[in-house]
């Protein structure tokens, strides 16, 4: 009770800086992030925009553990809010608002209502994937503008809308930012085990996944092998469902050459991995275009929270690209991975080129897509 007090005073606190009349230069653009693993899709963004000495803004997170909150910059302004999250949301009068969780304005548990003294809602996606397979069916239509991966997503948009007579939003050409962290990270960096080879496992979260059915074989195939195996489960597997990520963790930390990476605080594994395994994770995309390395595709049941994804008669990118960025593998085919795996990595170097290519046409502004974003957001506080 009486952290409950101490918590709720804070915010207050907090609240009242965040609304006071001085303040209000630095509402002109705010940051919002429900959860610390989203700093690292914000993170590029701020970096662009704090090279612009004129500009100040604030960052609002609802994780405690958001990095976003040991960051000290004198024109960054971070705030955490929980129990007061519902009030400032509501009465929140950005210019420009950015956030990466989908769903604003529907009916969700979760979503948020729009202030109406927001001039602009601003949508960046923290994955490669569709719009219209994994996502719920209405979940981009009320923003105002939206960050497009890749011209996969400005089609997708733009089709929905004249499906369904939607107001038209502006669509940005930005890219992925994150593809390009890894790509660059990649470049140099100098391998911690030279002398290991290793596998990534990170699947996805959901019905279905990995991790939930197949797991147990995908670890035998490979417990009786050299590799370096990292076990990488989802942030939202381990939320939902600890019970079965706990026994998992058991069997993994029982083998010798397994490592059971249970958060996200570095991306070396992802550096260090000769190949990725995955399911439906969102992360083959980021891993292949960013190390130009292959991956192998556990094939269990897609990601569907659109059931009506079909109408736009528009294939999802990650089912399209399934088999040009690497090897699915079916269920029953885990025993026999090993060989798959093993050619992959030896012809590792045949891959280079097409993931290149592929990057090249499917994603705006390879390395370059921090400062597109940037150079528009700076344009709207004009």
């Amino acid at each position: 009770m009486f952290q409950h007090i101490l918590s709720l005073w804070g915010e207050f606190k907090a609240y009242n800086r965040f609304f006071s009349k001085d303040f209000a230069p630095c509402r002109q653009l705010v940051f919002f992030s429900e959860s610390a693993i989203y700093y690292q899709t914000f993170e590029p963004f701020i970096t662009e925009l704090l090279k612009n000495p004129s500009i100040q803004f604030s960052y609002l997170t609802n994780d405690p553990k958001d990095p976003i909150l040991t960051h000290h910059h004198e024109r960054l302004h971070p705030f955490y809010f929980d129990l007061c999250l519902k009030s400032v949301m509501d009465r929140i009068d950005a210019t420009c608002f950015v956030w990466t969780a989908p769903d604003l304005n529907s009916t969700q548990v979760r979503a948020f209502r729009k202030s109406k003294k927001v001039k602009s809602y601003v949508y960046l996606f923290h994955a490669f994937s569709s719009t219209h397979l994994q996502y719920n069916e209405t979940a981009f239509d009320a923003y105002d503008a939206i960050f497009c991966v890749g011209p996969h997503h400005t089609e997708e948009i733009k089709k929905r809308e004249q499906v369904y007579a939607l107001p038209a939003k502006q669509l940005l050409p930005v890219g992925y930012p994150r593809i390009d962290v890894v790509y660059q990270k990649f470049q140099h960096y100098t391998p911690k085990f030279p002398n290991q080879t290793t596998v990534l496992v990170a699947p996805t979260w959901g019905p279905g996944n990995l991790m939930e059915q197949g797991i147990d074989a995908l670890i035998d195939a490979l417990k009786n092998t050299d590799y370096r195996v990292v076990v990488r489960p989802h942030p939202e597997f381990l939320k939902r469902c600890p019970d079965r990520a706990q026994q998992i963790k058991q069997k993994v930390q029982a083998l010798p050459h397994f490592i059971w990476e249970d958060h996200l605080l570095t991306e070396d594994n992802v550096y260090e991995a000769a190949v990725c395994i995955t399911d439906r994770s969102g992360i083959a995309f980021e891993y292949a275009f960013g190390t130009e390395r292959p991956v192998i595709f556990i094939e269990t049941p897609p990601k569907e929270f659109n059931p009506n994804w079909r109408a736009l008669e528009l294939e999802p990118i990650e089912l399209q690209l399934r088999r040009s960025i690497g090897i699915p593998i079916t269920l029953n085919a885990i025993p026999q991975l090993v060989p798959v795996l093993q050619d992959l990595i030896n012809h590792a170097d045949d891959w280079k080129q097409t993931l290149q290519s592929l990057r090249q046409r499917h994603v705006y502004h390879p390395n370059q897509s921090a400062r597109a974003g940037a150079d528009y957001i700076l344009s709207q506080l004009q």
